[in-house]
């Protein structure tokens, strides 16, 4: 479906997946994908088409129009069909108990001969291939070609996803043109959870590694992390190696002397973080004298020896809630992992931001590994 001029479009709509508004009707789009399915059957798309009726029933007389169409895949099936009246009766027949439920919320009265005329079905592509027309069809919007697949794509999706989330139908509802023209001015490679699942997701990497490079590559960069390790799968198994990969190539010289800081937000063990770091070989600055935390012990420059090489401590590492001051210098670098905001983040500063579900993703954006597992 392409969007004409005075569309807009509701993700998550009032009436289905998808909501497609222009002037004088709806189309209400419904998506169901079944990739290892061997055919199409009529069984296995009876809910959508419940769900679509049980609408039509309370909803036929009103303006704008709504038109129904369920998009679905399946593998060797393509164009458009419609149903037939006695299709529909076999699909309102049906002995299976949650969907009889639906039926029951049917309103009684409903013009069926409307219903569907109202009522497409629609054979799309694999998910694989419709990427591919999307991308095909942001080129042909003037995107640059080698921005389309790394970081216009993955910001359009991550945009999606962001619409979808939003409480209220209007703040779900967005003009296709104007969603195109706000895309023009996206720069950075976004890294979200639906990065891994995109046909583009090598061309991403590569990407955001090679944006990352020139500042990973300075010796005394300032970096700071903030992670929520309540999101993170597998997270105490994997930190502490995560974290001496990193100061292992990035503090490990003479030069390296200003230690990366780690803040960890939520209700974490930084304490037994901080010993299983010590066990690991890691010394670390956690900012308390006694009892008591003072930022400027956390901030402190550690004392270096040159040859050989010695570092009094090689990271910093604290509770977020901890850290209520801002830093003597802000960081260069700002790594937000599943964390929306911090009071750190400035105009000023290089915010890098990460949905991640394993810290396997960020070690190969941060080159500490030669392939994304």
């Amino acid at each position: 479906m392409v969007a004409g001029a005075d569309t807009k479009i509701t993700i998550e709509g009032a009436i289905e997946d998808i909501d497609v508004c222009a002037s004088g009707f709806t189309t209400a789009v419904q998506c169901k994908y079944h990739e290892q399915a061997d055919k199409f059957t009529l069984g296995k798309i009876y809910k959508p088409i419940l769900l679509m009726l049980e609408h039509f029933s309370k909803n036929f007389t009103i303006t704008p129009t709504v038109y129904y169409r369920l998009f679905c895949h399946f593998p060797n099936q393509s164009g458009s069909q419609t149903l037939t009246n006695s299709e529909l009766k076999t699909v309102l027949a049906t002995e299976s108990d949650p969907l009889k439920t639906i039926i029951k919320r049917i309103a009684p009265g409903f013009d069926r001969d409307e219903f569907l005329k109202r009522f497409t079905i629609e054979f799309g592509q694999s998910t694989d291939a419709l990427q591919q027309t999307v991308l095909e069809a942001l080129r042909a919007k003037g995107f640059s070609a080698e921005d389309v697949e790394a970081i216009i794509y993955p910001n359009a999706i991550h945009r999606i996803v962001e619409l979808a989330t939003k409480p209220s139908v209007t703040d779900r509802t967005v003009d296709p043109l104007i969603f195109l023209r706000d895309l023009q001015d996206v720069r950075q490679v976004t890294f979200t959870r639906w990065t891994r699942e995109l046909a583009t997701r090598a061309q991403i990497f590569k990407r955001l590694r090679g944006d990352l490079r020139p500042s990973l590559g300075h010796n005394a960069r300032g970096r700071t992390f903030v992670l929520d390790p309540s999101t993170i799968e597998r997270f105490d198994e994997d930190v502490v190696r995560f974290i001496k990969k990193f100061v292992e190539r990035y503090c490990c010289k003479y030069l390296h002397s200003n230690p990366p800081l780690f803040m960890i937000v939520g209700n974490y063990d930084v304490n037994g973080l901080e010993t299983r770091l010590h066990d690991a070989g890691l010394r670390c600055a956690n900012g308390f004298v006694g009892t008591s935390f003072r930022s400027e012990e956390l901030f402190r420059r550690p004392m270096v020896k040159r040859s050989p090489f010695a570092i009094e401590f090689s990271l910093r590492l604290a509770g977020r809630a901890n850290v209520t001051e801002n830093p003597p210098k802000r960081p260069d670098e700002l790594f937000l992992v599943n964390v929306t905001n911090d009071p750190w983040e400035n105009p000023d500063v290089n915010i890098h931001r990460f949905e991640i579900e394993h810290l396997s993703d960020l070690e190969y954006v941060l080159q500490l590994r030669n392939n994304y597992a």
